[in-house]
């Protein structure tokens, strides 16, 4: 018959349909029962509440009679009988409360939780003798009023009070105390009877449990069981799958699926060890890409990856050809390892070819980008005994040169280290000078105009003090700050120290314009020409007084994003600047476009302009592309009076230099701010 049912579909539906019909109906049962044992366990809980509440508050009519017993004796003690003591406010509460208290044992209360009383043997004690609790606590209270009557005499006071304590004493805690275990009484047996049907409620609930066990669950049991085995064999064939991805995810890139710093330091130790039982050599090379982050933020992050793939893909095929293996360390940084030392002339070829390998232009998805890579070497055991030790003095190596500028490789010098070591100290120390007064400082270096001597302006320059090492120069710690990105705290101070200081000069009568460096990052943040016009309003500095530097690469590898900036600060009234010039990348549209007043000539071209006849044609093409373009055009580095005599002829405004002046504390250059004028004969005599 089973088999019949199994084999008809409409039969086999309409048993499922009886089954699950069943199985609600089971589950109501069950609701409704669980219901009902909850409500009798509330009903439960809340008579044990109720009772303890009428404990409570017999308790407190106690307390009651007893106060207001003692507050009748104080008051007849009183000499004075014409005193307002005797109507005190305190003593009728007491009695009010009490009379309160009493009507909501007898009759219930909302506001006190306590439930009207329904048993019989309740009410005979309050209205029926031997008890009479309602009688008994009326008369209670009537000699309690006659103790503060003043028709009544003292004597008949006297009286009253006496009939009033011995009330207290006898009669109401007796009776009180009657009415206490009446209710503990009914509570007690109140409380069975709910027991007995929660029982009764709870073996109907296991009953219904039962059958729905037999003639529901059973059945689903056997097809359970027939599909575990099922489970069981798809269960083995993942946990071999899952393992494989878990040891892959845990030991390989997700991105490049290349082996990650984890496993490339198990490998590395595998060669170190190798290498060491059979006395060979082993090297270690590092590669970064140059300026990757340029590209994330140009390109997105998504064709950054698919750039990555592609250099992945190109980097493990040339390395198996030297028989090494590759791997990506992090983000943009990828590691070599050749079991073999080649000699010099074939690992410089390698070098090359992972450069151009690198460098050849890579077409993606919709577009077509080129990057360059820096790369670091490191030897076992020359180099490093251990995977740790040669992988990091590897990217060390790799660090330097991408400082030198990138696309080309460095092998790696024990200096190296101390140098890395010393730029984290100076990163750290730097910080701290920060927040001391006394290590950072600015210095102002005069601008002189080449035609008349006249001071037109001040660069403010930036020095570091360091407690231990004396002045450091900021041709060292000023790009620790941009690395670390410092560079933005940084210059806000020296902005601000610097607005401060022309308008001390200002209010001193001094007219001065100043000039302050400012990077890049800074004028990346979208309120940097709010915050300075705001800061320059604050300080009462006119806008026209204040010139911003900026150089010359920075400008032109952030142009787009810092446009905005620099047209904003014009407008504001600001003086701009390219510093450095020259020795950027900068096109003639480009130059024709920015909002820049000044050119400053890079003091390179300066120092070099008597000794190379191409320096003097460049100076001189750049001081003719300024006045064409009707910018002001100063020179950098002026030491020597030839220098000077040669920008002069070159038609060159403006100049600054050891020739004029040392950068020197704003007090020692107060003196030639109220000259006015340096004397340049008088230099270009010297």
């Amino acid at each position: 018959m089973k088999r019949a049912l199994y084999q008809n579909p409409h039969l086999l539906r309409l048993h499922w349909r009886r089954g699950t019909l069943t199985y609600l109906l089971a589950l109501l049962i069950i609701g409704i029962l669980a219901l009902l044992s909850h409500y009798l366990v509330q009903r439960i809980v809340n008579q044990q509440e109720a009772s303890a509440r009428v404990v409570n508050l017999a308790g407190r009519q106690r307390m009651l009679s007893q106060r207001i017993t003692l507050f009748a004796g104080q008051l007849l003690a009183e000499k004075d009988q014409r005193s307002p003591t005797l109507f005190p406010g305190e003593y009728l509460d007491a009695i009010a409360t009490m009379n309160k208290v009493h009507q909501a044992l007898m009759h219930g209360s909302v506001s006190m939780a306590i439930p009207a009383p329904s048993s019989k043997a309740i009410q005979q004690i309050f209205h029926q003798p031997p008890v009479d609790l309602d009688q008994r606590l009326q008369a209670f209270f009537r000699l309690a009023k006659q103790v503060v009557d003043q028709s009544l005499t003292l004597p008949e006071r006297e009286q009253a009070y006496l009939q009033l304590r011995a009330s207290a004493r006898y009669d109401i805690l007796n009776s009180l105390d009657t009415l206490v275990l009446q209710f503990q009484q009914d509570s007690e047996a109140a409380i069975v009877k709910l027991q007995r049907y929660n029982r009764l409620s709870l073996i109907g609930m296991l009953s219904t449990l039962l059958l729905e066990a037999l003639f529901i669950f059973r059945p689903l049991l056997v097809s359970l069981y027939r599909r575990e085995k099922q489970y069981l064999q798809l269960l083995r064939k993942m946990d071999s799958e899952i393992a494989h991805r878990v040891r892959f995810q845990a030991f390989n890139d997700p991105l490049t699926c290349l082996p990650n710093r984890l496993s490339m330091l198990e490998k590395i130790q595998t060669c170190v060890d190798l290498a060491q039982k059979n006395k060979s050599a082993l090297v270690v090379i590092s590669v970064g890409l140059d300026r990757f982050k340029d590209i994330n933020n140009s390109l997105g992050h998504d064709k950054g990856d698919e750039l990555l793939v592609g250099i992945a893909t190109r980097l493990e095929t040339l390395v198996k050809q030297y028989r090494g293996f590759l791997g990506r360390i992090t983000g943009d940084e990828f590691a070599i390892v050749l079991d073999q030392r080649k000699d010099n002339l074939e690992l410089v070829q390698l070098m090359r070819e992972l450069l151009q390998v690198v460098a050849a232009p890579f077409e993606g998805d919709g577009f077509c980008v080129q990057v360059t890579a820096s790369l670091g070497l490191a030897f076992y055991a020359d180099d490093g005994a251990s995977a740790r030790s040669l992988l990091m003095h590897a990217n060390q190596a790799m660090r330097i040169a991408k400082d030198e500028g990138g696309r080309c490789f460095r092998f790696f010098q024990p200096m190296m280290t101390s140098k890395m070591t010393r730029r984290i100290q100076l990163d750290q120390e730097l910080r701290q000078a920060m927040t001391d007064c006394a290590q950072l400082m600015l210095f102002y270096q005069p601008k002189v105009d080449l035609r008349d001597g006249r001071i037109c302006g001040v660069e403010a320059l930036l020095r570091w003090k360091h407690p231990q090492q004396g002045m450091i120069s900021p041709a060292e710690f000023i790009p620790i700050a941009e690395d670390s990105g410092l560079i933005v705290e940084l210059g806000d101070w020296v902005m601000v120290r610097a607005l401060e200081q022309l308008a001390q000069w200002q209010q001193q009568g001094m007219a001065v314009d100043v000039a302050i460096n400012v990077s890049v990052k800074q004028l990346l943040r979208s309120n940097i020409s709010e915050r300075i016009q705001t800061l320059a309003q604050q300080l009462g500095v006119a806008s026209q007084h204040v010139q911003l530097e900026i150089t010359e690469n920075n400008i032109m590898d952030n142009m787009s994003r810092i446009m905005p900036q620099l047209q904003a600060l014009t407008q504001q009234g600001f003086t701009l600047a390219i510093d450095d010039f020259g020795t950027g990348h900068s096109s003639l549209s480009r130059l024709r476009d920015l909002p820049m007043k000044v050119l400053k000539i890079d003091k390179s071209f300066v120092a070099n302009a008597l000794r190379d006849q191409k320096d003097v044609q460049l100076v001189e093409a750049i001081i003719e592309i300024g006045h064409i373009l009707n910018r002001t055009i100063i020179a950098e580095g002026i030491e020597t009076a030839e220098q000077m005599a040669l920008l002069q002829q070159l038609g060159c405004e403006e100049g600054q230099g050891y020739l004029f002046a040392r950068p020197m504390a704003a007090e020692q250059l107060e003196p030639l701010l109220r000259q006015g004028t340096i004397d340049i004969r008088h230099e270009a005599m010297a």
